[in-house]
């Protein structure tokens, strides 16, 4: 953990834990079904402020599908985490680029401890700059919840994992 992740855990600790924990509770109630498993759902934290840029708000919105959503293996079980951030000026709403290492640094604070070697960066890779106009990452979880690698059946060439990008 860095010195960026903990200054955001501790400005930031109660909408971090809020959102946390609504991210992290199983897509579905119970696996008796199929077609539970093919759920899909958002969870919005409020605009916070950016640690690194006084004048910009941050937007960070996650996306918890069952992977029998996310893939065409519809028996595939287990969930898939989205989180994407994006940032806006304070004063007027426009979008402004962000820096990697906040980003990186706010995955980290979401998701931490031992779930964050297994977080995976989803698009382009980074302009040269280090800076994104919108960062998303990817966490697959297991059936149980326990974090794993990219399952085969998702077919997305741009994922990279974290540590790797």
């Amino acid at each position: 953990m860095n010195e960026l992740t903990t200054r955001i855990q501790i400005q930031h600790n109660h909408e971090l834990s809020a959102f946390r924990q609504d991210i992290t509770s199983a897509p579905y109630q119970g696996l008796s079904h199929p077609s539970l498993n093919a759920s899909r759902r958002s969870v919005r934290m409020s605009p916070v402020q950016s640690v690194e840029d006084g004048n910009a708000n941050l937007t960070i919105v996650a996306d918890v599908e069952g992977l029998a959503w996310f893939t065409a293996d519809k028996g595939l079980l287990g969930s898939c985490i989205t989180v994407s951030i994006a940032g806006h000026r304070r004063n007027t709403g426009t979008r402004v680029h962000l820096p990697l290492a906040e980003c990186d640094a706010w995955i980290e604070a979401i998701l931490g401890g031992s779930w964050i070697t297994h977080v995976y960066r989803a698009g382009n890779k980074v302009e040269p700059d280090g800076r994104l106009d919108i960062a998303s990452y990817r966490l697959f979880l297991d059936e149980r919840r326990n974090p794993v690698s990219k399952p085969q059946a998702v077919a997305d060439s741009t994922l990279r994992r974290l540590e790797e990008s």
